[in-house]
């Protein structure tokens, strides 16, 4: 779930580290818990302050980008919306720790925070947790303030990935913008995608992200989408793409595994 103002902020931190010691305390505990558990806490320990997302997301990212490059499954990482940096910098310790080669890494965001969202098709929730924060609800491509802790600056981005994980610069593209002004114009430049996640929030945003980049993920690769238990207009946006595709009803539509209440993934057919 997004931070929105101090008070969620607070609650929502002390929510994610009591989750996330309570599985770090599993981990040294239990003689159960695998080594890959426990693989898995180190390096979400490495861009926990980067990150807003709970522990079951971090977790289950991490096992995705680690299983598509034991399993040889093409394609570049890319993430729509990043924040920080945090899920970017995971797939990247992945591609660091199981990778034979460094593979592409693809962040798209405006690197000023998200847009307004819109209230005819986003819904009554985000539309009230804007208009807390002091936005509007117009869907206006211009970045709300007091929406979050704090934006995630491109070089905040930069610093995780080029100078705390040390990942070749070589293989990571930056693309700031809004996505209905950066994805049109590059989508398809960068070929086959392995990973596609969206933490796009709105209807237009989560929209414009399919329409250009779902043709582009390669079969049996990830379509991951955070928001699509939190958000109304990013659910309707999901629903409604996959029914334009064919792929809403029995025998083709994919199924939505569920992480936790907000996320979920698909694998392209």
């Amino acid at each position: 779930m997004k931070s929105l103002i101090n008070p969620l902020v607070n609650s929502l931190g002390y929510e994610i580290s009591l989750k996330l010691k309570r599985a770090e305390k599993s981990a040294q505990g239990d003689e159960d818990v695998s080594d890959f558990d426990r693989e898995a806490l180190e390096k979400i320990r490495v861009v926990r302050q980067h990150t807003m997302l709970p522990y079951a997301r971090l977790y289950s990212l991490y096992d995705q980008a680690v299983y598509c490059e034991t399993a040889g499954i093409a394609g570049s990482f890319v993430e729509c919306g990043t924040w920080k940096g945090g899920a970017a910098g995971l797939m990247a310790l992945a591609n660091l720790a199981y990778g034979k080669t460094p593979r592409h890494l693809h962040l798209f965001d405006s690197f000023e925070g998200i847009p307004e969202p819109d209230e005819a098709i986003d819904g009554a929730k985000a539309v009230n947790q804007a208009r807390a924060a002091g936005a509007g609800t117009r869907g206006r491509l211009v970045p709300l303030t007091n929406f979050y802790e704090s934006p995630g600056a491109l070089q905040t981005n930069r610093d995780l990935l080029e100078n705390i994980i040390g990942y070749d610069p070589a293989y990571l593209h930056y693309h700031q913008g809004w996505f209905q002004d950066t994805l049109p114009r590059v989508a398809g430049e960068f070929g086959e995608i392995a990973i596609l996640r969206l933490d796009a929030d709105w209807y237009a945003s989560t929209k414009v992200c399919l329409d250009s980049l779902w043709r582009w993920v390669v079969s049996g690769g990830f379509i991951i989408i955070d928001d699509y238990g939190c958000y109304e207009g990013c659910k309707k946006a999901v629903d409604e793409f996959l029914k334009r595709e064919g792929l809403s009803s029995y025998p083709h539509r994919p199924y939505l595994h569920r992480i936790d209440s907000e996320g979920r993934y698909l694998i392209k057919p």
